[in-house]
């Protein structure tokens, strides 16, 4: 596909760096061919995407990109899929890593469960990592599995770990249990607090005294989180095991720096 007459109706910069003169017709009828042959339309514009630091401008293709993924969802669901499918496969294609990142972006946007498995494998890739997660999070179906796989290769590097943990929180994972307990005796205090996190997301009763016997030992700003996050867990319970939660924060926070903590217990109680 040539895709050069399309990128030809969006603007250039100017001097300044500054898009200006945009033809807005112009620039629709460019996004209706491109939705018009989506998968054609995606591999071509990602073959135009330059790493911007050592190859060159290529702002026509990155606006031409992200305008369809706005635009799509919202156009044709079934070129969406096809656009996203075929935009995550350019991920397997030897690529610079500040396209790849770009690209991840705009699955964000128009992604669908089809491109989570292309997306995944980034997840333990230093410097897409949060691009990966991000864009997991925005899509959802799929996205919990894709985490949970990258967890065992990200044990060696701690952003990783945090990324992947910090994934299956937002997403209250229930099969992530197991992982959470684990991120309890970690040795990084961010992924200790992950593992609280994730647990309180949850709320499986059974988890409720491991969780308590973790979350006393943090100190500092670890502690006053790991309590509010017990809090979390607490509003998530009933009856006796709630209560068992306010009761331990008043017997655990005895310095005077955590009065406030004891008083809202009591208010819960």
């Amino acid at each position: 596909m040539n895709i050069q007459p399309i990128l030809d109706a969006f603007p250039l910069p100017a001097k300044r760096g500054i898009l200006s003169d945009i033809d807005k017709d112009a620039a629709e009828a460019a996004i209706d061919k491109i939705i018009a042959n989506p998968a054609e339309a995606a591999k071509a514009l990602a073959d135009k995407l330059k790493d911007p630091s050592t190859e060159g401008s290529d702002v026509q293709a990155r606006h031409a990109m992200h305008a369809t993924a706005i635009r799509i969802p919202k156009a044709d669901r079934s070129a969406r899929k096809t656009y996203s499918e075929a935009l995550a496969a350019t991920l397997a294609d030897k690529r610079p890593d500040r396209v790849k990142g770009f690209i991840i972006r705009q699955l964000q946007v128009c992604g669908g469960k089809e491109a989570v498995p292309a997306i995944g494998k980034f997840l333990t890739t230093g410097g897409l990592a949060d691009d990966a997660a991000q864009a997991l999070l925005a899509i959802q179906d799929g996205a919990a599995e894709q985490f949970r796989a990258a967890l065992p290769t990200a044990k060696s590097d701690t952003t990783l770990r945090q990324t992947s943990l910090h994934g299956l929180a937002q997403l209250a994972d229930k099969a992530s249990i197991p992982a959470f307990l684990d991120a309890l005796v970690d040795k990084d205090g961010q992924c200790r607090l992950l593992g609280l996190w994730g647990l309180a997301q949850v709320a499986d009763k059974a988890t409720l005294d491991a969780f308590l016997k973790a979350e006393q030992k943090e100190t500092g700003y670890a502690r006053n989180q790991a309590a509010h996050l017990a809090f979390q867990f607490a509003e998530k319970l009933s009856g006796k095991d709630a209560a068992k939660v306010y009761k331990h924060i008043q017997d655990t926070r005895k310095d005077p720096t955590e009065k406030h903590l004891v008083e809202l217990a009591k208010a819960a109680l």
